[in-house]
């Protein structure tokens, strides 16, 4: 999987993609009501996993990097098409060893060009 001029040195344990889409229910006449298709909001990525050994904090550094930038970046993972996202969230955890970090990360995606 790759991020930006990130890639992972071992792939996420778990990764999530949300499609949503935004309505507006209205009450209608009746014991009815109406359903307006407002939009296709951007998926959301999640993903999570561990970073080890003597480069997991140069990873965890380099991924904090682009989400600190703020800028959209093309994410790359090998069995869906890419897409140009936002880094949104980012929590790490050390431990319970040496060089263990684990990792949840968020990504939402920007409408096309």
């Amino acid at each position: 999987m790759q991020f930006g001029t990130f890639t992972w040195p071992n792939d996420p344990e778990i990764f999530r993609m949300k499609f949503t889409r935004k309505v507006k229910v209205e009450p209608g006449s009746g014991d009815l009501w109406t359903v307006n298709n407002v939009a296709r909001m951007g998926r959301t990525f999640e993903c999570e996993g561990v970073f080890y050994g003597s480069s997991a904090y140069n990873s965890i550094r380099a991924l904090a990097t682009l989400h600190i930038a703020g800028n959209p970046a093309r994410l790359v993972h090998p069995q869906w098409d890419a897409a140009t996202a936002l880094l949104s969230e980012m929590e790490v955890t050390e431990g319970p060893g040496e060089n263990l970090l684990r990792y949840k990360l968020t990504f939402i995606e920007l409408p096309p060009a």
